[in-house]
């Protein structure tokens, strides 16, 4: 077999049954707005796809998460009167 490259398309994606609802929900015909990209899978027409979010391991990101106080069990008096000792 041959290696395949198939880039992601980030648009939202939606079968044209869901497309069809919204536009007539919208007072519009069924094929309104959208285009097809795939056998059952159609897009807003316009619409840019969006890149998916990448972790980061970024300096801010390890000090956000290491420097939260830890929570301490409270008692239910404690949570009514947090100054009282």
């Amino acid at each position: 077999m041959a290696n395949i490259s198939v880039p992601v398309d980030g648009r939202f994606q939606f079968s044209f049954a869901d497309a069809a609802v919204a536009n007539a929900s919208l007072g519009r015909m069924p094929w309104d707005g959208i285009e097809q990209v795939g056998p059952d899978a159609y897009v807003v027409r316009g619409s840019w796809p969006t890149p998916k979010p990448t972790p980061t391991n970024s300096f801010s990101s390890a000090v956000a998460t290491s420097s939260a106080p830890e929570a301490k069990p409270q008692s239910a008096a404690s949570a009514l009167w947090p100054n009282l000792k």
